[in-house]
This record gives C-alpha cells, sequence and structure tokens, in this order.
C-alpha cells in the first residue's frame, strides 16, 4: 500500500502538471513599447479584413475558435523569409489534420505581392489546404497597423507610410479567444520546436 501511495503521489506531482502546462499571456507595455509576459489575460487581437490567396475576403471572423500562428513575409525576400517559410512548412505537416490550427502569412509588401502570386508562393511552399496556410495582402495601411498595434510583431513604431518597412523574423501565436500567447524566432529550428510544442499545451487548455 505504501509503494501504490508513493507511486501515486509521484504522478500526482510530477506527470500531470506537464499534461496542463498553461502557457503565459502578453500585455504591451506602452512605455517602451514591449510586450511583457503575464499571468492574467493579455493583449488581444481584434478585428482585421485583408485579402487571401484565392482573392477572398478573410477576417478575424475566419479564425474564431483557432489557434493560429502569425507572420509578416514578402515573396521576393532574398533572405530570412526563406528560412521562416521552411519553418513554417514544418507546422504546416505537423497540423495538417488539426482543422483548429491556421497558419496565417501576411506580406509586406502588398504593392507586389496581389493574390495571385500568393496563390503561386503558396504551391511553390506545397500548400494543398488553403484554409489551413493563408497568405493576406490589402492595403498596406491596415497590415502594418494590425502588424504594430495587434500583434506587435516589431519593436518599432510605424504607421504604414512609405518610409515604413517590416522585416520581421518572429512568429505570433495566438489562442482560440485571440490573445498572444508567444514569440517565436521563425529562423531558429529550436524556436519552432518550442512553438509547436505551445501549439499543442494550447489544444489541451
Amino acid at each position: 500500500m505504501l509503494i501504490v501511495f508513493v507511486l501515486a503521489y509521484w504522478f500526482s506531482r510530477e506527470i500531470t502538471p506537464l499534461k496542463i502546462k498553461l502557457l503565459p499571456y502578453y500585455i504591451h507595455h506602452s512605455a517602451d513599447n514591449k510586450m511583457l509576459e503575464t499571468s492574467e489575460l493579455g493583449s488581444k487581437i481584434s478585428s482585421f479584413n485583408f485579402t487571401d490567396q484565392r482573392e477572398d475576403t478573410y477576417t478575424d471572423k475566419e479564425v474564431k475558435g483557432c489557434i493560429y500562428v502569425a507572420d509578416y513575409f514578402f515573396v521576393t525576400c532574398p533572405g530570412i523569409c526563406k528560412e521562416m517559410g521552411s519553418q513554417l512548412q514544418r507546422v504546416y505537416a505537423a497540423f495538417e489534420k488539426e482543422k483548429n490550427v491556421k497558419i496565417l502569412s501576411h506580406t509586406s509588401k502588398p504593392d507586389e505581392d496581389k493574390p495571385d502570386v500568393l496563390m503561386a508562393y503558396a504551391q511553390k511552399m506545397g500548400v494543398k489546404d488553403h484554409d489551413k496556410w493563408v497568405f493576406l495582402t490589402g492595403d498596406k495601411k491596415s497590415l502594418y497597423d494590425v502588424a504594430h498595434n495587434q500583434y506587435h510583431i516589431v519593436d518599432e513604431l510605424g504607421n504604414g507610410d512609405e518610409d515604413d518597412f517590416i522585416h520581421s523574423e518572429r512568429f505570433v501565436l495566438i489562442d482560440k479567444d485571440s490573445y498572444i500567447r508567444g514569440y517565436y524566432d521563425g529562423t531558429d529550428s529550436a524556436s519552432v520546436d518550442k512553438l509547436m510544442q505551445d501549439i499543442r499545451f494550447l489544444l489541451q487548455e
């Protein structure tokens, strides 16, 4: 009986917490434009309205109740975007059959990356489910407003004018209730491994 009690105690202390691990929330600190971890409900993604690679309107309603990864890139990027794309291919493959996990890749160059360009890029990346990995374009002001003021994907301030340009390696993880739950280096496979682990934790919440 003593052995059974000890094993039960060890299981409750060591095994169960791994299965119910809770990820932090993130809240925007306006004084230095930084995102800080918090145990309370933090910053939440509100409304957005863009166009996807199928030329359909894509709004926040499309990800309601879903976990998703957001990033910013552009098709002709010669540098970090290639590695980010390769890492997102891993995420896409890992959660291909999980209907409530999506990827939203927003273009930093909407003047160049029209829907047909994004569709060709999606096909090049091996995307078959265009509801799973969505490529978004639209008005630059709107795209950059969401990047700066909702995802907080860069530390620099900006307003989407002609001198504003977003080139970030960050992936942002958003939960089913639209709260930000993590930031990751999209050029680092270890960081993306953690992203995928954290998605699995969110699926258990």
